[in-house]
């Protein structure tokens, strides 16, 4: 079950350069992930997601809120996400930096009732099935799953990233980031 997330992190370096780090395409892809992202509000990006072999998906979002340096929220949805949730990122200055502030929240999912059709967004059409070609007359053939049973679909790449994939990126990453960054400027 997917559940909301809130994440608060202390970096040395003042509010500007780590807002820098969350906006700028270039930096943004450096610890996150490929995109298309412009500092505007309405602006609808995509992130390209391909950490896991043969999965290369992308997350499509919107800037809906950007208010500069302090905080920045967008919609995020992959292929198996019903409806958006929302990232927002508030910067905060304190003393020796900027406490950043991660909260992703809406995370909710639809259950799905197994013995019907799941309903998938295209691209992930046909990616859960495939065909048994090794049947003999010794094969056992599975019952079906009893009827009114339901099962919540998690997405893969939003579980994830709230299985430590932001705290790795918020750990790692994003310092890394901006010791290069701060380095460059």
């Amino acid at each position: 079950m997917l559940r909301d997330l809130k994440k608060k992190v202390f970096y040395p370096y003042p509010p500007q350069q780590v807002w820098q780090v969350l906006t700028n395409r270039h930096t943004l892809a450096a610890w996150l992930m490929e995109n298309d992202f412009e500092p505007r509000v309405g602006h609808k990006f995509r992130f390209l997601y391909s950490s896991i072999p043969g999965l290369s998906e992308n997350i499509d979002c919107e800037v809906i809120e950007l208010d500069e340096p302090k905080r920045l929220s967008f919609t995020w949805q992959d292929s198996m996400m019903h409806r958006p949730s929302i990232v927002t990122w508030t910067l905060k200055p304190v003393d020796g930096g900027t406490q950043l502030q991660l909260e992703h929240k809406g995370l909710s999912q639809q259950a799905t009732r197994i013995n019907e059709p799941m309903r998938l967004s295209q691209p992930w059409q046909g990616r859960f099935m495939h065909e048994s070609t090794g049947l003999t007359a010794h094969s056992t053939v599975l019952s079906p799953i009893p009827v009114g049973r339901y099962e919540a679909l998690d997405s893969v790449i939003l579980s994830s990233f709230l299985d430590g994939g932001w705290d790795f990126r918020l750990s790692e990453r994003i310092p890394q980031v901006l010791v290069s960054f701060a380095s460059n400027n």
